[in-house]
């Protein structure tokens, strides 16, 4: 019995090779794929084990071999499976392979962990498939790893209460019934370029973590889906991380070198205006979710360039300006940004040196008033 963070793990067999896992599949019954409560100590992959099952006689007419031709050109193999496969709380203690597997039955993974690599890569699922409850322990996945990379999940699928250490890459996946997100914990997810069939539906995707996207597009994809159910609230936390991963891929454009010339320099400076107000953005109100940080923001920008003006134009004196009567009541005028324009010219002092701190000043104090009235947004719904 292993204790996770997601309940009890029972583990009754140990199977430590590819020969082992065969006889206790065949002992088992012909009628499904039962490695229930297993621990696997060896890689698995399905297509292999697959393989050798269709060579005995009571395997044979539930497996088939496909031939078919991927994107790229190349000639791939893929397994049919006719009968259900089942993994319930089957501990993976090195890689697990489900890649290019057609299951024509429903599939369980209730309670499996996996302790390195996974993959279901151009896997399809015509039967229900659930996850619910897994552990997807590994911190970190090789590079070429794309667990559900153009999987095709014909009926319902669920990650009910599933963890995700490591980075969950949907990309290009299809979907064609709903997909149960409900209290599941991302780390980090890419659904970039997914496909949603029949309206298929987010379902519980409310209950869920999300940590982390990996990038913008999965952002505005869960953003634009919140707007969709009327969704205020979550549809502002995914546009947050949607600007947040904007920013890491400006971050990491400016120190890659993809042009040259002018058009290098242009792209520069591009992202370095996109980061300026992504980073203001950040600060002012945490891209709509903090009306408290709208406030502070504010207050900050009051103190700095109202203080910035009057050193500019009165130079440093003996009394500190936020305790001299004269300048809080200056200091009460400029922060009510359609009054103290007569104190710019007080003395005759008008110059640049001062003229830019005022009127900067009086821009971002706006901004800041406008950034808190629209981080209330969030509790419109």
């Amino acid at each position: 019995m292993r204790k996770l963070k997601k309940g009890l793990v029972l583990t009754k067999y140990y199977l430590n090779s590819s020969d082992e896992i065969l006889e206790h599949i065949i002992k088992n019954s012909n009628e499904v794929i039962n490695l229930d409560e297993c621990q696997i100590n060896e890689t698995f992959d399905l297509r292999v084990i697959l393989t050798k099952l269709k060579k005995i006689p009571a395997f044979s007419d539930k497996i088939s071999i496909k031939k078919d031709v991927n994107e790229f050109g190349y000639t791939v193999f893929y397994c049919i499976l006719e009968i259900p496969f089942r993994c319930e709380t089957t501990i993976f203690t090195k890689g697990a392979y489900f890649e290019l597997v057609e299951f024509k039955d429903f599939v369980i993974f209730g309670g499996a962990v996996f302790e390195s690599d996974y993959s279901f890569k151009k896997s399809i699922f015509h039967n229900s498939v659930n996850f619910s409850s897994v552990d997807f322990e590994a911190k970190e996945l090789h590079l070429e790893i794309i667990p559900f990379y153009r999987t095709i999940f014909k009926s319902d699928v669920s990650f009910f209460n599933a963890y995700f250490h490591s980075l969950v890459n949907f990309r290009l996946a299809t979907f064609y019934n709903g997909v149960d997100f409900g209290e599941s914990e991302f780390s980090n997810i890419d659904l970039s370029g997914i496909e949603m069939k029949n309206d298929a539906k987010l379902i519980n995707y409310e209950t869920a973590t999300f940590q982390l996207v990996n990038n913008r597009i999965t952002g505005l994809y869960l953003k634009q889906y919140a707007l969709k159910m009327n969704d205020s609230v979550n549809a502002l936390k995914f546009k947050k991380m949607e600007m947040d991963a904007y920013r890491r891929y400006l971050i990491s454009k400016l120190s890659t070198d993809e042009t040259s010339g002018i058009a290098l320099v242009k792209n520069k400076i591009d992202a370095l205006l996109d980061l300026a107000i992504l980073y203001l953005n950040k600060w002012s109100n945490s891209h709509g979710n903090n009306f408290l940080k709208g406030i502070l923001f504010t207050l900050a920008m009051w103190f700095v360039f109202f203080s910035w003006f009057i050193i500019t134009r009165d130079g440093i004196g003996k009394n500190f300006i936020w305790t001299d009567g004269q300048y809080l009541k200056e200091a009460v005028n400029y922060l009510w940004i359609f009054n103290g324009i007569e104190e710019i010219v007080k003395n005759n002092s008008v110059t640049w040196k001062n003229i830019i701190p005022y009127f900067l000043g009086k821009i971002l104090i706006t901004y800041g008033i406008y950034q808190t009235i629209a981080a209330f947004r969030k509790y419109n719904k």
